[in-house]
């Protein structure tokens, strides 16, 4: 069996966040772009959004992924702090593995579950 290619492997990524959606509230997955011809495969370079809210939809944050590089964005009513930006950029590492920043994982799951982890952390940092 050959190794998947990054197509398959954003692909992976997106359905392990798709998983999650059912059991975290406020957590919705929606693809930027797929592989032409294709209604089933992520692009890996217009990648896919994964976003997570508070109940009262009065703060949230929001993860894009592509097969190179990842933004996460935090926003709320009122405007961020000065020492809480509301936008990190971070690598993302999809060519031969499963890695974000100093990170490496064996399958996708565990990378969703990480990133998921670091969304919700971002989310309770949040005040209001």
């Amino acid at each position: 069996m050959s190794e998947p290619n990054e197509t398959e492997r954003i692909t992976a990524l997106e359905r392990a966040f798709r998983q999650y959606t059912n059991r975290v509230p406020g957590l919705g997955v929606d693809v930027v772009g797929t592989v032409a011809g294709s209604d089933s495969w992520v692009h890996p370079v217009a990648g896919f959004q994964v976003r997570l809210e508070r109940d009262d939809a009065r703060a949230g944050v929001s993860l894009y992924v592509s097969s190179s590089y990842g933004e996460l964005r935090r926003w709320a009513e009122e405007r961020p702090s000065a020492d809480r930006p509301g936008r990190e950029s971070f690598d993302v590492r999809l060519r031969e593995g499963y890695g974000w920043g100093d990170s490496e994982f064996d399958d996708p799951a565990e990378l969703a579950h990480d990133l998921l982890a670091y969304m919700q952390y971002n989310l309770d940092s949040i005040g209001g």
